[in-house]
């Protein structure tokens, strides 16, 4: 073989060698592709599979619902309002944003208070506007014993809420609840009329006329004893001079000494007990819608005053702090069949779970006729508008002298207000 066959077939060689590996080096790029896209494919496979198994985020009215039964809340903070009076801010233990509430309406709690077998439930109004979906605030006085009568025990719930209760301490809190509203369709001047610590709804309500910007023409008037035990006092004086369309008055029963200076040097401010005819002479009259809330006392003498004055009953919006009945008694009652109802006629009650008839005494509620046999039902206002008192009606038809401020389940009676109107068989 001579040379130039010599050098051809190495350089032939050469190529060969080059061919061969630019092939290798195809074929491993082609293979790290395969995989990388292999790779790829996998992953958004993966990344897929995962989106998937995480729930869809929570609609917001979804996650704002009501619930049902209590919930469990942290108590944030304590704030003193005035004497014996305190402002608590609560928030959800489990974080989940918190449902709105209509201004004037409450919450139920159950208190587990050391020594007593069942738990205490009451209610208390929220006391600010809606709008906060992280917190709760409600306002309550701690209920001593009346002057007239000192031995009294002073309020079970109230006193455990003040003087058991501190910052980081669990509470069991029913969904707010409550006919009491604020209405907003309605633009005729609004007479809010507070007695005492009734003023904690209609601070939610008045809160949130100016948060809304609503102008309406509105007279806040405040019945308390004096200075001391005037709640919110400072803020009812910073709306009064922020806002042209709120007049605000303040009536105090029992003033004390460092009260007359008040008294004297602002004409919004007066000396003794509300009654319809200072009412008057502060909106003038006409055609007015009325929010009034306070203790029995005020409830059962300014009410019925307003009636007779020639105010609408469906212009009267009333919660009373107590077991009082804010409307005249009648001697008949209305079923819901329309038929009228002699209180002569007796019927009976008869207590399935108990196994116990009782007969009805003519004028009783349902709650009274069962509380004086010794049998024992969970309540709290006592007037219609809590919900607490609640039973299960397995028959027989009962009655409500008034519309109860909530609203009742299928097949159930709110025991407080419900007289029967026939026979009755109740779940007890």
């Amino acid at each position: 073989m001579n040379p130039t066959e010599v050098i051809f077939w190495i350089g032939s060689g050469i190529v060969f060698l080059i061919l061969i590996e630019l092939i290798l080096a195809v074929a491993r790029h082609f293979n790290t592709a395969q995989r990388a896209a292999r790779s790829i494919e996998t992953s958004s496979a993966n990344l897929q599979r995962e989106l998937e198994e995480v729930p869809d985020p929570p609609d917001l009215a979804t996650s704002r619902r009501a619930w049902r039964g209590y919930r469990r809340f942290i108590l944030e903070k304590k704030v003193e309002e005035a004497r014996d009076i305190c402002s608590f801010y609560l928030s959800p233990i489990d974080m989940e944003p918190l449902p709105t509430y209509k201004p004037g309406q409450h919450l139920g709690f159950q208190l587990r208070i050391p020594g007593r077998l069942r738990p205490t439930v009451r209610n208390y109004s929220l006391s600010t506007a809606p709008g906060n979906p992280n917190r709760y605030k409600i306002t309550v006085k701690q209920l001593t014993a009346p002057p007239e009568k000192p031995d009294a025990p002073p309020g079970r719930g109230s006193t455990f809420m003040h003087e058991s209760l501190s910052a980081g301490n669990l509470v069991e809190v029913s969904c707010p609840s409550g006919k009491f509203i604020l209405d907003r369709e309605d633009s005729r001047p609004a007479v809010f009329v507070a007695g005492g610590i009734g003023v904690t709804p209609l601070m939610s309500m008045i809160e949130s006329i100016c948060n809304e910007n609503i102008e309406r023409r509105c007279f806040f008037i405040h019945a308390v004893r004096n200075r001391s035990e005037h709640a919110f006092h400072d803020q009812l004086q910073q709306i009064a001079e922020d806002r042209s369309n709120i007049d605000l008055h303040v009536f105090y029963s029992h003033p004390e000494q460092e009260d007359d200076d008040l008294i004297c040097s602002k004409p919004t401010y007066h000396s003794g007990f509300l009654d319809v005819e200072s009412l008057n002479k502060i909106t003038g009259g006409g055609d007015l819608q009325y929010y009034i809330c306070g203790p029995p006392p005020m409830m059962s003498a300014l009410v019925p005053a307003l009636e007779l004055a020639g105010v609408s009953p469906d212009d009267l919006l009333t919660e009373a702090f107590g077991p009082a009945s804010t409307s005249k008694k009648v001697n008949t009652l209305s079923t819901e069949s329309g038929d009228n109802l002699e209180e002569t006629e007796r019927f009976k009650v008869f207590l399935e779970t108990s196994n116990r008839t009782l007969k009805w005494d003519g004028s009783s509620s349902l709650l009274e006729l069962v509380e004086a046999s010794g049998i024992f039902i969970d309540s709290s206002c006592r007037s219609g508008n809590c919900g607490t008192c609640e039973a299960r009606l397995l028959d027989g038809p009962v009655q409500y002298e008034e519309e109860p401020g909530v609203d009742i389940a299928s097949g159930h009676c709110l025991t407080c207000v419900a007289r029967p109107a026939g026979d009755v068989i109740l779940e007890l």
